[in-house]
């Protein structure tokens, strides 16, 4: 039997937009619609350190490494947070304050980082030297809000998602990116999140008609599998893949 306890954090009185672990679950990160990116030690449940920002933050996500937070805003602004120097440092801003990032995300390798806004604009970035992230493309993926955007854990692929009705798949080369598949059913509506399989074989998609579906990434026409259980709209999911789990703590104690 799994025993799992329960400890509160309340940070402000406003929404919270994103969370996360640090990789030894020693804290957590947070932000919300105040501006506010605070890290929390889970042991206390008390704030350690916080960042205020001068607009809503939209998504948060974590470095590889564990010292860099990587921060959306609702001014269209995409920054990090030095852990170590403590500082913000601006990645991008649009100077015509059109296009709130929405959704953001680091590959496995930490090379790369992309963003998706509400105009439904991609933009990638090379960060492999962190003190000079380079813009690798800005495209046009969506003709609606964007939602997410992942990759894949083999980092050939971003997945994102829109108020579109649509989820799709894009391939990632030296240029930038190009399309792959789009995946969509007459009866899906707006997409707010996916996840990929371990293997980057197969992405879930989260929709509010209320369906959970299941994508073979080498074919579109049809999703492999549909979860309609929910009367609600589904607006976040997680994928937790048991044999690769094994594979890899076996892997890791020999």
């Amino acid at each position: 039997r799994l025993r799992i306890s329960f400890k509160a954090v309340v940070s402000t009185q406003s929404t919270g937009t994103s969370v996360g672990f640090q990789s030894l679950k020693q804290w957590i990160y947070t932000g919300g619609e105040d501006g506010l990116v605070c890290i929390w030690d889970i042991r206390t449940a008390v704030c350690q350190r916080k960042l205020k920002l001068p607009s809503s933050v939209n998504s948060v996500t974590l470095h590889p490494d564990q010292t860099v937070l990587f921060i959306g805003q609702e001014n269209t602004s995409c920054s990090y947070w030095d852990l170590r120097q403590n500082q913000e440092i601006l990645i991008h801003k649009n100077p015509t304050k059109e296009g709130s990032v929405q959704s953001l995300a680091i590959n496995n390798i930490a090379s790369q980082l992309c963003a998706i806004d509400n105009k439904g604009l991609l933009r990638l970035w090379d960060i492999s030297d962190l003190s000079q992230p380079t813009c690798v493309t800005a495209e046009q993926c969506h003709s609606n809000r964007g939602l997410k955007c992942t990759f894949s854990p083999d980092c050939a692929y971003i997945a994102t998602t829109s108020a579109d009705t649509t989820a799709r798949l894009w391939n990632i080369n030296a240029d930038g990116i190009t399309l792959d598949k789009t995946f969509s059913t007459p009866e899906q509506k707006w997409v707010w999140d996916a996840v990929f399989s371990t293997d980057s074989q197969f992405l879930f998609t989260a929709s509010s008609d209320g369906t959970v579906r299941l994508w073979d990434s080498q074919v579109s026409n049809a999703p492999k599998q549909e979860y309609a259980a929910h009367q609600k709209a589904v607006v976040s999911i997680a994928f937790w893949d048991r044999e690769a789990q094994k594979f890899y703590t076996k892997e890791n104690s020999t």
